[in-house]
């Protein structure tokens, strides 16, 4: 917006504060290792208990959507959530899959994501009796909540390994603050602990850092508004 302003503006003053405000802004949300050192202080790594099982797997959604054309699952990056949580679910780290994701599209709102995952699971061997659906969430708390109230009907105390992004915990921890039984799965890391001093990734923007700070942002934001809610 503000480069466009700065082609259409004839005040050759405000045209220079403009196209430097530009560059200053592509600049540090497309830069690769300022971005990459904010994922790696703001993500966090879970408090997953290797040798601990539990009741319940909740896979937050997220990480795919119900492809009305295709009729199936079409998956996402965030899918990681879903592999993790399969690899638990074989190796016996608990007893039954949850999939906690409604619509958060406005005008299809009867579109679930968990239920397409749901024959997703069912079609690759998963047995229908050990899946838990939650399919009317619409956000991060919604998934909290709506999982909390189904679980809680089923299990006088759950115990419940939460599957979501690395980057996604810090704003669902506060989704479950004064709950007891919850641990989480970090998954999907964004944060490289490799440093890359290159000139390319000190200087030069690229199209993956500005993808990756939309996430950043978007997380930011999300984590205040909640922060905001539960004070």
């Amino acid at each position: 917006m503000l480069l466009a302003a700065a082609l259409y503006t004839s005040d050759a003053r405000k045209k220079k504060i403009r196209i430097i405000a530009s560059l200053s802004i592509l600049f540090l949300f497309g830069n690769n290792f300022l971005i990459n050192q904010v994922f790696l202080s703001y993500e966090d790594a879970g408090n997953y208990d290797s040798g601990k099982t539990y009741d319940v797997g909740l896979v937050l959604g997220g990480f795919s959507k119900n492809d009305t054309f295709l009729k199936r699952a079409v998956f996402f990056e965030a899918n990681d959530r879903l592999m993790q949580a399969l690899e638990g679910y074989h190796t016996g780290k608990f007893k039954k899959l949850m999939i906690s994701s409604g619509s958060a599209e406005v005008f299809y709102q009867s579109v679930k994501e968990a239920d397409a995952v749901r024959e997703y699971l069912v079609s690759i061997g998963i047995h229908d009796s050990d899946l838990i659906i939650e399919n009317q969430s619409r956000n991060t708390i919604e998934n909290i909540q709506y999982s909390k109230k189904i679980l809680d009907s089923m299990y006088t105390s759950p115990s419940v390994l939460v599957y979501t992004s690395a980057w996604h915990i810090p704003r669902t921890r506060l989704c479950t603050e004064g709950l007891t039984g919850y641990d989480f799965y970090a998954t999907n890391f964004y944060g490289d602990q490799r440093k890359d001093y290159s000139i390319m990734n000190l200087l030069v923007p690229s199209a993956f850092a500005l993808g990756r700070s939309e996430i950043l942002i978007k997380e930011l934001v999300g984590y205040s508004v909640y922060m905001f809610k539960s004070n």
